[in-house]
């Protein structure tokens, strides 16, 4: 007797290794800590979302998805060695990630080891140009149509000069250029620009004496400081910015629209205003801001929408490869599922048309998301400002 009750249980130890359940696999480079910590805490809530939908719905390939989430601390080289702990992993799709440094250092990973990535937020104007195979794609605009937007904003408000703070990594050199490019082809005069180290932002606020470049930049008696940094360095600057008696006028960017930046940086930052991507608000995206809004205690912030429309699409281009281990049938099938079908606005409806052969266009609650040959997007922007703590729309400008 004991003999035959051990055939049985050796059985169910070798077909199941360790007790646990096969899933499909997705990788996520989010920043839980370092500069952009209040990003990733957001974005790490909008997977879950996304997950949480995807596996309600019958999941991927019959199988339910995992999301492998690594933190990159915003520092490029932990991103680098995550990236390759996902890949050694067997991942060959990867949300993030979220700064553009990180992202760029990650693909040096990615890329020869033909694992898709797909950065939500990462705006610069260099990840066009990576050579890249065509396995880095974002859900979120380049910074070449955010740079345009700024310029012609303050233009038409009649500032006449300008001068930029900016955080000196890809982000935000990236961005100043091309303000600083388009603010000269409208007739602006652009003053001698200041950068901060990156290694700001890995550093608390308190930690960081911002003070001789806010010096700098009253010298230079611009208009208007145009301010790119992410949210630890955007309250950095105002705390600092608030003990002075001279007032500034100060001007924003999508990096320091996050409730961290809310929530620290004082009353000076009353009144400020900025620039993001901007999507419509429908049916479909109050229906995400209600499930988000559970979880987060709070409404979705820019970039959080397009890191949910990347799980989802990551989890449909899966299911049309036919498999999560292939990057390059992975790669091949996120382009058809982003474009050239039947219009699809959620995971259910899309994957049910997959399934029964049918050709899809999935456009997420960010906005469309029709990939160019570069593996970007388009979107317009929006004008926001702070009023009474709380980020305020103003208008919608298109690059």
């Amino acid at each position: 007797m004991r003999r035959l009750l051990l055939i049985p249980l050796v059985l169910l130890l070798v077909g199941c290794p360790g007790g646990e359940k096969e899933t499909v696999k997705i990788g996520a480079l989010i920043p839980l800590t370092g500069g952009l910590a209040s990003y990733g805490e957001y974005m790490q809530y909008a997977i879950d979302v996304a997950v949480e939908e995807i596996n309600e719905n019958g999941g991927v390939l019959g199988k339910e998805v995992e999301v492998v989430v690594k933190n990159t601390e915003t520092n490029p080289d932990v991103a680098r060695e995550a990236a390759q702990e996902l890949v050694d992993e067997g991942i060959r799709i990867i949300i993030g990630a979220a700064a553009s440094s990180s992202t760029i250092e990650a693909s040096e990973v990615t890329i020869p080891n033909e694992c898709v990535l797909i950065a939500p937020p990462s705006t610069s104007p260099d990840i066009t140009t990576l050579d890249d195979n065509d396995l880095v794609f974002r859900t979120c605009p380049s910074d070449l149509f955010q740079g345009k937007v700024m310029a012609k904003y303050l233009h038409d408000q009649g500032k006449t000069s300008i001068v930029a703070l900016y955080i000196n990594n890809s982000y935000g050199t990236g961005l100043k250029n091309v303000l600083y490019q388009e603010f000269a082809a409208l007739g602006g005069e652009t003053l001698k620009s200041v950068s901060y180290p990156e290694e700001f932002s890995i550093l608390p606020p308190e930690s960081i004496d911002f003070l001789p470049y806010i010096d700098t930049l009253y010298a230079r008696n611009a208009d208007v400081v145009v301010l790119i940094a992410y949210d630890e360095g955007g309250i950095a600057v105002h705390k600092e910015a608030e003990e002075r008696d001279d007032v500034i006028e100060w001007f924003g960017c999508d990096g320091i629209m996050t409730q961290g930046f809310l929530d620290n940086a004082g009353t000076y930052a009353e009144g400020i205003k900025g620039t993001a991507p901007y999507h419509e608000e429908d049916e479909y995206y109050d229906d995400f801001r209600e499930r988000y809004s559970e979880k987060a205690g709070c409404d979705p912030i820019t970039f959080i929408p397009n890191t949910y429309d990347a799980v989802i699409l990551a989890a449909l281009a899966i299911e049309h490869a036919g498999t999560w281990e292939d990057g390059i049938a992975i790669r091949d099938a996120l382009r058809e599922v982003a474009s050239g079908g039947t219009a699809v606005r959620t995971f259910a409806d899309a994957v049910e048309k997959l399934q029964a052969g049918e050709d899809i266009d999935y456009n997420g609650i960010s906005g469309t998301l029709d990939f160019d040959e570069n593996g970007d997007v388009e979107a317009p922007y929006e004008i926001w400002e702070v009023q009474s703590g709380e980020f305020v729309h103003v208008e919608v400008v298109t690059p």
